[in-house]
């Protein structure tokens, strides 16, 4: 199959009792399209132009990657099939398609672009791909408070872990919680919020954390101490992250 084919099929396999969409009628009215349109597409009536496609894939969450481009951190996953003898004859099982496993690695690592390397994966986390916070993000890793790390305390403690998203980099507005590194202290990462503020011939960014008094602000600039390249500074947002209230 050609690339439209395997859209228009991705489409339908999402189409259904218990699918991300119950209906065509559904998904036209999330994707913000004419209905007629939509099924005349499903049906092999008429095509899409390129701006009709590229707003149904934005919609859908689907990001264009070429072959030479790093791939995502998250992968898909595989469920076994059910055990109908615990379950219950019939039982339906997650569906794949609604899931992302994260890799679990070391805030350095999780703070570097490019591919995670294998060996740095320390485990896998899954998440329900259509969280709010989580939906057209798919570049995310996952890292774990460490133990005695009490400076986001207490919105954030050991143990606890927060998923990241690497494509976001933006500091903007202030206060957002970021995965920073700073300088001099390579082959480390922590989580801190985050501000800027525009100066004459650079950016001032501000890391700072919810327990002021134990961990003061650090103040850097952009130009300066990262080479202007914000992606030396910021690894990412923090857009979710699960507490382990054992701990606590």
């Amino acid at each position: 199959m050609g690339f439209t084919d395997n859209v228009r099929q991705a489409l339908l396999d999402r189409i259904g009792p218990g699918k991300r969409y119950p209906n065509n009628k559904r998904m036209a009215d999330e994707l913000g399209v004419d209905p007629s349109q939509l099924n005349r597409f499903l049906k092999r009536e008429r095509g899409l132009n390129s701006d009709s496609l590229g707003h149904i894939l934005d919609r859908v969450g689907v990001t264009l990657t070429f072959c030479d481009d790093p791939s995502d951190a998250t992968r898909e996953v595989c469920f076994r099939p059910p055990d109908t003898g615990k379950a219950g004859p019939g039982a339906p099982g997650p569906k794949a398609d609604d899931f992302l496993a994260v890799p679990l690695t070391p805030p350095a690592v999780a703070a570097t672009a490019g591919l995670v390397p294998e060996e740095s994966v320390e485990g896998w986390v899954l998440v329900w791909r259509h969280q709010d916070s989580l939906r057209f993000r798919s570049n995310l890793v996952a890292v774990e408070i460490l133990p005695g790390e009490l400076s986001m305390a207490p919105t954030l403690h050991p143990g606890d872990v927060a998923l990241v998203d690497r494509d976001d980099r933006d500091p903007r507005p202030a206060g957002r919680i970021m995965l920073v590194r700073e300088p001099h202290e390579r082959g480390k990462a922590t989580i801190r919020r985050v501000s800027t503020r525009r100066l004459d011939d650079d950016v001032e960014l501000i890391y700072y954390s919810d327990d002021s008094r134990e961990h003061p602000p650090a103040t850097y600039r952009l130009g300066r101490d990262f080479g202007g390249d914000i992606s030396r500074a910021i690894g990412g947002s923090v857009v979710w992250a699960w507490s382990d209230m054992t701990r606590k």
